[in-house]
């Protein structure tokens, strides 16, 4: 009986999702990030996934301030909200993180992606970029 009823339940489950459209994400996803003061674009970032981890790698065109923080907040631009994920210090005109969540994950919690003036993450926004999930 048991069996039968993991048998129907599965054969529900089959049915119920057959129809249903997968939920697809660009991988990887791509943000571009303007200077707040101006609609140049900036710095560029890739988040990439593989399974259970993500690698953002963001690299800059010219004009980053050195040593300033990056993260991914669960806003937008306009109002970036909270930190949804610390990435590392900007760095010789680039900053590589692995996250160990997945690209779901990062994409459902991450809305925009920030390069602030300074070290401190919250110091004011220098570059931002909409994260597309």
């Amino acid at each position: 009986m048991i069996k039968y009823s993991l048998m129907m339940a599965s054969a529900f489950f089959l049915a119920a999702t057959a129809g249903a459209p997968a939920l697809a994400l660009e991988n990887p996803l791509v943000v571009d990030l303007h200077e707040t003061a101006s609609s140049a674009r900036e710095a560029s970032a890739t988040i990439f996934g593989s399974g259970s981890s993500v690698l953002v790698n963001v690299t800059a065109e010219h004009g980053v301030p050195k040593d300033a923080a990056v993260t991914l907040n669960d806003g937008d631009c306009a109002h970036p909200g909270d930190i949804a994920f610390a990435l590392s210090g900007f760095a010789d005109e680039g900053s590589l993180t692995k996250l160990d969540h997945s690209l779901t994950d990062v994409a459902g919690k991450a809305k925009s992606l920030v390069i602030h003036q300074t070290a401190s993450e919250t110091s004011p926004v220098f570059a931002c970029g909409k994260v597309a999930g």
